[in-house]
C-alpha cells in the first residue's frame, strides 16, 4: 500500500505538488524570498532622446569640471576617461592618465574634487531614468 495514501493529510499536499510540477508553477511555499524584479519602464522615443541628451550634458559637465580642477585640456580629460565597459577603476585611471599627461602628480585636493565631481555625475545619471519616465 502507498504510504502517502495511508496518511490522509499528505494526499492534498502531494496532489498540489504534482499539479504544480505538471503546470510548471512554483508553489508559494517553495518560492525564494527574493522580491520579484520590476521590469524596466518602456520609454517613448522622446524620453529616450531626453535621456541621451541629458547623459551627454552630464558627462560634458564632468569633463569641464575636471578641466577646471586640473588645468588639463579637453582632449587630455577625454583620453583619461576609460571607455564604457572597461574593467578598470575609473578614478584611478583618470588620475594616472592626467598625471602622465600633465607631467605632475595631482594634489590630494584635486583628487578629492575629481572624486566629488564623479559622485555628482553618478548621482545625476542614476536619477535620469526616473526623470525621463516623468517627461
Amino acid at each position: 500500500m502507498n504510504s502517502a495514501l495511508s496518511r490522509p493529510g499528505l494526499v492534498p499536499v502531494a496532489l498540489a505538488v504534482a499539479l504544480a510540477v505538471t503546470l510548471g508553477v512554483t508553489p508559494a511555499w517553495s518560492a525564494p524570498l527574493v522580491p520579484p524584479v520590476q521590469p524596466a519602464a518602456v520609454l517613448t522615443p522622446g524620453q529616450i532622446a531626453f535621456m541621451q541628451a541629458e547623459t551627454r550634458r552630464i558627462e560634458e559637465a564632468f569633463i569641464q569640471r575636471v578641466m577646471v580642477i586640473t588645468g588639463a585640456t579637453r582632449d587630455q580629460v577625454v583620453r583619461a576617461i576609460p571607455a564604457k565597459g572597461r574593467l578598470t577603476d575609473r578614478l584611478a585611471r583618470i588620475y594616472s592618465s592626467l598625471e602622465r599627461d600633465l607631467k605632475a602628480p595631482l594634489t590630494d585636493e584635486q583628487q578629492g574634487l575629481i572624486y566629488a565631481a564623479d559622485g555628482e555625475r553618478k548621482l545625476a545619471l542614476k536619477d535620469l531614468p526616473a526623470q525621463a519616465a516623468a517627461k
